[in-house]
């Protein structure tokens, strides 16, 4: 990692001078948090693949009659979840802000590891960037590769996300719908609800888009008039008539994807998940290296009972 300080030296000079600055004048973008997985059902486990098995039994119920006649059937099919490994591996240099504007963030402790930069760069950077990563890049778009030997691999590919399950999971329902549209989105969700099984239309349900699609619902709902009877702030995100609710993934920005699932039925595995919020931190010489690791995977307990517009690959 570099320590980018070209336009700090640049508009306030090469050198420090203690004029009162201090942590409460760094200033940062906001970052995503984890969103996909708070709708989630957590799992903590030992396992690198979370091995999950479904059930089904044949009809049982017959006729009457004093012969003996035995009738049904049990089938187990296994559902594995994979989990992945991910890390964070970084060097820092911080002597690059000690003859600068930042050098309030230095020390005069020779171990530069316990310097203000390294406790500021983990508590306001890493944890929360982190975050970010695993919500807009992970949880949903991730497509896993393995990493060049050497080579730091593309976020993108740390692990297998929703979307590439959704897209190559055959038991998964397709749903027959057209591209999702602003003006008539409502009427799409609940023309959408209507193909999930009967069985299941009772069942709380989360139909997931990406946030913008989510507003789009609201106020196509408000369009219809649902507000006339209690008020503009009584609008909430449920599907009128049912046990469903829209949920806005920060996760699904920029797809038209949905899916619709029951709750708690999206399942997200973690292995030494809590290393995703501490750090190891080592020093040689004056290079700071910071580092983690972690596992994490996502999937559903049954993909029978998950729908989406997401299509299924063409075969070749």
């Amino acid at each position: 990692m570099s320590i980018i300080v070209t336009d700090i030296v640049r508009e306030y000079g090469a050198y420090y001078i203690n004029s009162g600055q201090n942590m409460a004048r760094l200033n940062r973008l906001l970052l995503f948090g984890r969103e996909t997985t708070k709708i989630a059902r957590q799992i903590k486990t030992d396992d690198t693949v979370y091995r999950l098995a479904e059930s089904n039994i044949t009809s049982l119920v017959q006729p009457f009659q004093k012969t003996w006649t035995p009738k049904g059937n049990i089938t187990f099919v296994p559902n594995p979840i994979e989990l992945f490994k991910m890390k964070v591996d970084l060097d820092i240099y911080p002597d690059d802000i000690e003859d600068n504007w930042l050098g309030f963030l230095a020390s005069e402790n020779q171990n530069r590891k316990e310097w203000p930069l390294i406790r500021y760069i983990m508590e306001q950077h890493l944890i929360q960037k982190i975050n970010e990563d695993l919500e807009l890049k992970i949880y949903y778009k991730g497509v896993h590769q393995a990493p060049a030997a050497g080579t730091a691999g593309n976020t993108e590919t740390s692990m297998n996300g929703l979307q590439h399950h959704l897209k190559n999971n055959e038991k998964v329902n397709r749903l027959n719908m057209d591209s999702l549209e602003a003006s008539i989105i409502y009427e799409q969700l609940e023309e959408a609800y209507k193909q999930i099984s009967e069985v299941y239309q009772n069942v709380p349900m989360l139909i997931c888009v990406a946030p913008k699609w989510r507003r789009a619902f609201l106020l196509d709902k408000r369009s219809q008039g649902f507000y006339q009877k209690t008020g503009p702030n009584e609008i909430d995100d449920s599907l009128d008539f049912s046990p469903a609710k829209v949920k806005g993934l920060p996760s699904m920005i920029s797809t038209d994807d949905l899916f619709i699932t029951p709750n708690q039925n999206l399942l997200h595995l973690t292995k030494k998940g809590s290393n995703a919020a501490t750090f190891r931190v080592e020093e040689s010489k004056r290079c700071v290296s910071i580092m983690t690791d972690w596992w994490e995977g996502l999937g559903f307990g049954l993909n029978e009972v998950v729908w989406t517009n997401v299509e299924a690959p063409t075969a070749p």
